[in-house]
């Protein structure tokens, strides 16, 4: 299992490459070569100047990418994301869609907390509600595609937290 959480904690004064090293090894993967942390670092789109940067001085969406680049590399089963595009510009963030498409055919199983129902409706098997703490729907592929994902959010959370809504 991997965690990328929304504000992905890194040395600062380490590279690019040696957080992705350190993690990759800390997760117990010791047989990774450069080859494969470029390869990882240019999937996720880090531009290959960022390499052997300080992480100290990236963007949040920079630190996004190697966040998920370390994930990949601990080649987990399950992906936990919270957050993941929060800090990405547009075009990251569809190039991430695309990231997550390639990981789903690679049988990733990926959890997502979100609150970009858009992204969330475009890539998801499932999408689930939550309002109060609680999880109060959850929507299939099949669901998604017919409904109106804004309308049926709003109306879930507008409700007072003591009434439920029926689905």
């Amino acid at each position: 299992m991997a965690y990328v959480s929304e504000n992905v904690m890194l040395y600062g004064d380490f590279t690019a490459r040696q957080n992705l090293d350190f993690f990759t090894k800390l997760g117990g993967r010791k047989d990774a070569t450069d080859d494969d942390y470029e390869q990882v670092m240019q999937r996720v789109g880090l531009q290959s100047d960022a390499y052997r940067r300080r992480v100290k001085g990236f963007s949040k969406g920079m630190r996004q990418k190697l966040g998920i680049a370390i994930a990949i590399m601990k080649d987990a089963e399950v992906i936990l994301l919270d957050e993941p595009t929060s800090g990405l510009d547009p075009k990251s963030g569809a190039e991430f869609l695309e990231l997550l498409s390639e990981l789903r055919s690679e049988n990733k199983a990926i959890w997502m907390t979100t609150h970009d129902i858009f992204r969330a409706k475009a890539v998801a098997d499932r999408v689930g509600i939550m309002t109060g703490g609680n999880l109060v729907r959850i929507l299939s592929r099949d669901e998604l595609l017919e409904a109106d994902l804004e309308k049926i959010y709003i109306d879930y959370v507008s409700q007072p937290a003591d009434q439920s809504c029926a689905p």
